[in-house]
């Protein structure tokens, strides 16, 4: 492997997201692109990236009908800045040696940038949200920072399967405890939601179910172990979800309650504006107008986030927007799940990566049911690690040259 101007600007353009330590995304773009005139080959744009180009386009149309043209069009040209992006990522990894040179960079930026900060906020300085762990800028709200640990989660399992180098190996599996330790100390019910469906998809799909379920049972239980008790009594509280009581009673500071209502906000947006939405980015001014018009308590009132992506791009865009975004990752999903069925019995510890990249992904979706990111970046770059294990693993190992490689039985790779 040869680290390049492409690589080494992507690494750049993962400490500036996660650290915010310099406002460099746009030289680190700029190193990107050039990665990617300089090496030449093939130009790839997958299929998710096409649908994540239709998402934008079907978002200006929500130019007719915002009522601030201005901030529609911003979220519209930020979104098209990060498609940007996600074309310079798919296309400046192009080997396993490459792949695994920047998942392992990846999860060591995130241990510094979050990890490190919650973990001394939780223990250290004491400095949480209501007893709920959190760090800095978009890591700041407990319920994003257990959102966006899932993937990290899973991409960490898989170095913890399938690396041969034992710090790298036991650095993995140190992290996927500290991981869901962070998720829990979150106190998260969306993303503990999320954990738990990925748990039902390992019972059910796996292959070596015995060896898998104790291996889950056992970092997790080491995890559960430092979680506070205040987790299980906030978890509890969804035994009293009722949609005729309006979610009164589920927690003290009455957050499900509130989220109840913003929710309902936002399906009167989607009733009356089903093709076109209110505008990219305009559900915080429309809340705010509706809430008070409605009538509702000041804790529920102002500009409020919809607390959920799918509601809200459909409030937004309208309901194609949505059928476009859960298209993309549809797409996404059997890329994955195909490449992994056919790797299954010839590389089985490559088909366990794709495995824990996959039961991360569920956890993801299930998380974003609670919280709004159709617009952030770590999505679409979520979207292109993945997109990129399944084509980089489906023709080479992730230690195996791509000459090497060519050794591997055809049958070895056929997708099914």
């Amino acid at each position: 492997m040869r680290i390049g101007i492409g690589l080494l600007a992507l690494i750049f353009y993962l400490w500036v997201i996660h650290s915010y330590k310099l406002p460099g995304v746009d030289a680190a773009v700029i190193g990107m692109a050039l990665g990617v005139l300089v090496r030449g080959g093939t130009v790839r744009v997958p299929f998710p990236l096409v649908m994540f180009g239709c998402l934008i386009l079907w978002g200006c149309l929500g130019l007719a009908v915002s009522e601030d043209t201005t901030r529609t069009l911003d979220t519209l040209i930020n979104l098209s800045k990060l498609w940007i992006i996600a074309f310079c990522v798919v296309n400046v990894v192009r080997s396993a040696a490459e792949f695994r040179f920047v998942v392992i960079a990846w999860l060591a930026v995130f241990a510094l940038y979050p990890v490190r900060g919650a973990l001394y906020n939780q223990y250290i300085c004491q400095c949480t949200t209501l007893g709920r762990v959190t760090w800095n800028f978009v890591f700041g709200n407990p319920n994003d920072l257990a959102a966006l640990t899932m993937i990290p989660l899973g991409l960490s399992a898989g170095v913890a399967t399938v690396e041969r180098t034992k710090f790298l190996r036991m650095s993995a599996l140190a992290g996927v405890v500290i991981l869901s330790m962070i998720i829990l100390l979150t106190q998260s019910r969306g993303a503990i939601l999320g954990l738990g469906a990925a748990a039902l998809m390992l019972f059910f799909t796996s292959r070596r179910k015995a060896r898998d379920i104790i291996t889950l049972v056992v970092l997790l239980g080491a995890a559960i172990v430092f979680a506070p008790k205040s987790v299980w009594d906030r978890v509890a509280g969804l035994a009293n979800i009722s949609v005729e009581g309006d979610m009164q009673g589920v927690d003290p500071e009455a957050s499900a309650e509130s989220r109840w209502q913003i929710w309902q906000v936002a399906m009167r947006a989607i009733r009356s504006n089903p093709v076109t939405g209110v505008g990219a980015d305009m559900m915080p001014i429309h809340h705010d107008k509706e809430s008070a018009r409605l009538n509702l308590r000041s804790t529920m009132r102002g500009q409020k986030d919809t607390h959920s992506t799918y509601l809200r791009l459909a409030a937004e865009m309208g309901v194609p927007a949505l059928i476009i975004y859960l298209t993309m990752w549809g797409a996404l999903f059997r890329r994955v799940h195909r490449v992994r069925r056919s790797l299954a019995k010839v590389r089985p510890k490559d088909h366990q990566v794709l495995f824990f990249l996959e039961l991360a992904m569920v956890a993801y979706m299930v998380a974003s049911v609670f919280g709004s990111y159709g617009y952030l970046s770590f999505t679409y770059l979520y979207v292109c690690v993945a997109w990129l294990a399944a084509e980089i693993l489906e023709r080479e190992t992730w230690y195996v040259s791509p000459k090497a490689a060519m050794q591997i039985p055809a049958t070895a790779v056929r997708r099914r």
